[in-house]
């Protein structure tokens, strides 16, 4: 959350963190106001400080509700998993008119903020829950309402967030952040739920012969380690999950010769998994091959030129579930996209607190760049650098498979609630 102070000189300074105004607020508020007092006052705060002008506005008081209906009092602005009723909530001038120039409502990135508010302003603030209920093969789970904002490292447990599912048609459900609910048991493995496609299958991502919590460094959580992506390395085309000889992708993606990482990863799925086919979709994954707009695609390039995911991830903070029908893998099991990561709250940052973290180097599906000297490479969630999504040339020996499969959308879950201590199973 941020919280804007604009004076009437009309600079601006951002604050990042939690805000103390009755009590102590846990998350930050982003608000505005025309400031008549030079003095600033620094508070500390949980996580950092906050510089606001202190006779700016009041909050008077703060109600919460997750019916609509019944509202209780609070001293703490809710998670962004609330939104503000601008209908109900108000500001007064002098505690006596309403202030009509004031602006206050909750953005669809969940940022609640505050706009044009006037000297001694006091505000009165309702908030009503911002999910919906979905129906599931899970059963029922509370969705967020709110776009999560994926410049930003994801930290905490941000719930269930939606978004269109390119691939597989509908929306899709994924789990961002330090997520608690979505442990499942499988095939004798412990999972993690990456998201409920657009279809209703289960897409996972395995977690090692038991559950582990956020924020452990196990090996035991990696099916394969030590496995270079392809042993040929000095061609664009090495970053395919399948590749041509001289081209960007084979004509067919049912073609090709097979990266290493592919091969030591259907190895491990026909030693451990192929007795649980029949439960297991036939899913779809994105070894996205298109090169940045402007550049252009060779097998031996004379200066680097960047894949598409590049630009997408790391400066327009926008992942897609969105795949070109070529570079489309139909598949029993294969690996996490960078996007997938940026979605479960990874970025190019540290973040050890999110649920992919494990505290080892392991491989994803997406070309990051080629260069001219023939070192080609591919995003990665990199263990040494607290679980950020970074990179891998595609030679390295020091990086591991962690195995990503798709339950059927008609599997039955005989128990749990998802949770570390009693995740879900699989009847």
């Amino acid at each position: 959350m941020k919280f804007e102070v604009i004076e009437k000189s009309k600079k601006k300074r951002w604050i990042i963190g939690s805000i103390a105004v009755i009590g102590l607020i846990s998350i930050g508020i982003y608000a505005g106001s025309y400031a008549k007092y030079q003095n600033i006052e620094d508070i500390k705060l949980v996580e950092g400080n906050i510089n606001y002008k202190p006779y700016d506005f009041k909050m008077m008081a703060m109600y919460k509700s997750d019916d609509g209906t019944n509202y209780t009092e609070i001293d703490k602005t809710p998670r962004s998993n609330y939104k503000i009723n601008e209908e109900k909530s108000y500001c007064t001038l002098n505690n006596v008119d309403k202030d009509n120039s004031a602006r206050i409502y909750t953005d669809r990135f969940g940022h609640h903020v505050f706009n044009n508010l006037s000297k001694n302003s006091k505000c009165y603030i309702w908030f009503d829950k911002n999910t919906e209920v979905v129906n599931t093969v899970l059963g029922n789970i509370e969705v967020n309402n709110y776009i999560p904002d994926f410049s930003e490292a994801a930290t905490t447990d941000e719930g269930i967030q939606q978004v269109s599912d390119g691939m597989y048609g509908g929306t899709s459900y994924y789990w961002r952040g330090a997520a608690t609910t979505n442990y499942l048991k499988f095939g004798g493995y412990c999972w993690r739920i990456i998201r409920i496609n657009g279809d209703g299958t289960i897409r996972l991502i395995y977690d090692g012969t038991t559950c582990h919590a956020n924020g452990e460094e196990t090996t035991d959580s990696i099916a394969v380690e030590n496995v270079v992506y392809n042993s040929s390395y000095n061609k664009s085309e090495y970053v395919g999950w399948t590749y041509t000889e001289g081209l960007q992708r084979p004509v067919n993606n049912n073609e090709g010769t097979s990266s290493n990482a592919k091969t030591k990863l259907e190895e491990w799925y026909n030693t451990n998994l192929k007795s649980q086919e029949s439960k297991i979709a036939d899913g779809k994954y994105c070894n996205d091959r298109n090169v940045e707009s402007g550049q252009s695609w060779s097998s031996t390039p004379s200066s680097m030129f960047l894949y598409t995911g590049y630009k997408r991830i790391y400066t327009d903070y926008a992942p897609t579930l969105n795949c070109g029908s070529l570079d489309t893998y139909t598949l029993k099991v294969g690996l996490i996209t960078a996007d997938e990561v940026e979605f479960a709250g990874g970025k190019n940052a540290d973040n050890k607190q999110y649920y992919l973290y494990n505290g080892q180097h392991y491989w994803t599906m997406s070309p990051y760049w080629s260069q001219s000297d023939g070192e080609i490479v591919m995003f990665a969630v990199r263990g040494d650098n607290s679980g950020w999504l970074g990179h891998g040339y595609v030679k390295w020996t020091d990086l591991d498979i962690r195995p990503v499969i798709n339950l059927r959308s008609d599997i039955t879950i005989s128990s749990g609630n998802g949770t570390l201590e009693n995740p879900y199973i699989v009847a």
